[in-house]
């Protein structure tokens, strides 16, 4: 039967009782699953927010299909104001697919929502939206998979989504207790992608925007509603990884958002308590800056920048 649902699937771990919101879209005439889980980290606003949006504009009587939408995967994260990790265990959300019913809270949540809204998508979207402590250029990312039909999928429904930057990863940020949310669907042989927009934690109108187009944009380029997808940009396809401060100190960034740097150059500078500097940063090598930790407060071997490279750095 066509229409709009909505259900919180619940269960319970370390003590906590857990509660994810799912909306499901059914369409009137039968066609693909398109799965958007957003929230994964719960102060990324925009891609919340446009997920809530999105659910609400599309009519069940022009879809062809379904769509489920998870707006907020862990609600202790959203309503504590977390950063990158759930405030009940420590684990990053992103890196504990596909999830573990005998687990703690982060690994039930993820096992259930795997379950419950991946499982059986034809396509799945990992909607982010810039974190309380980052700024960014948004852009798509593609996970590790070994069917080249997946990767090639996963691919070209990102780039639907049309965002200035496609990248794969080099190396990965955090501690890994599994895979992020795309790694695990493609594993599981579902065409699925990350989707960044915004940044510092804030409920951009811009950066919802972005999302909200993108994944029309999806749902259009996988037949399920009859447009065209808009495209406003000519997406670079790039490699990407993640730069590191040595010492500890307080760090200010000597590039903007979006720069192109050259190697060698001097794109950061650490300072003591004092203001007397003990750490110059000079890039590695050429690439983009596509995120800034815009925290001045730097542990040793704390990530200060995201970069895209051309792949044959």
């Amino acid at each position: 039967m066509s229409g709009r649902t909505t259900t919180v699937l619940t269960g319970a771990a370390d003590g906590h009782e857990i509660r994810v919101p799912l909306i499901e879209i059914e369409g009137e005439i039968d066609g693909p699953t398109l799965a958007i889980i957003a929230g994964v980290h719960g102060s990324e606003y925009p891609g919340i927010l446009a997920a809530i949006d999105f659910s609400r504009s599309i009519d069940p009587a022009v879809l062809k299909g379904r769509i489920r939408v998870v707006p907020i995967l862990t609600e202790t994260a959203f309503y504590g104001r977390a950063e990158a990790v759930c405030p009940i265990d420590g684990k990053n959300p992103n890196r504990v697919f596909p999830g573990d019913p005998n687990g703690t809270y982060t690994d039930v949540v993820n096992h259930l929502v795997f379950e419950r809204a991946v499982r059986g998508s034809d396509c799945v979207i990992n909607v982010h939206g810039g974190d309380i402590f980052e700024a960014l250029v948004p852009y798509g990312g593609l996970g590790e998979c070994d069917d080249q039909s997946v990767t090639d999928r996963s691919r070209e429904l990102a780039l639907a989504y049309d965002l200035p930057f496609l990248v794969t990863f080099a190396n990965k940020s955090s501690v890994s207790y599994g895979y992020d949310l795309n790694t695990a669907a493609n594993r599981a042989g579902i065409p699925a992608f990350l989707a960044e927009a915004g940044g510092n934690g804030l409920p951009s109108e811009e950066f919802t925007a972005v999302h909200f187009k993108g994944m029309r944009n999806v749902a259009c380029a996988m037949g399920m509603l009859d447009e065209e997808p808009v495209r406003d940009h000519q997406t670079r396809e790039t490699k990407s990884g993640f730069w590191r401060i040595g010492k500890e100190g307080i760090f200010e960034p000597l590039v903007q958002l979006g720069d192109e740097v050259t190697e060698g150059q001097e794109i950061g500078v650490l300072t003591d308590w004092f203001g007397d500097p003990i750490e110059i940063m000079t890039a590695p090598h050429d690439a983009w800056i596509i995120a800034i930790v815009t925290t001045p407060a730097a542990k040793a071997n704390a990530i200060v920048y995201q970069v895209a490279y051309a792949e044959t750095e």
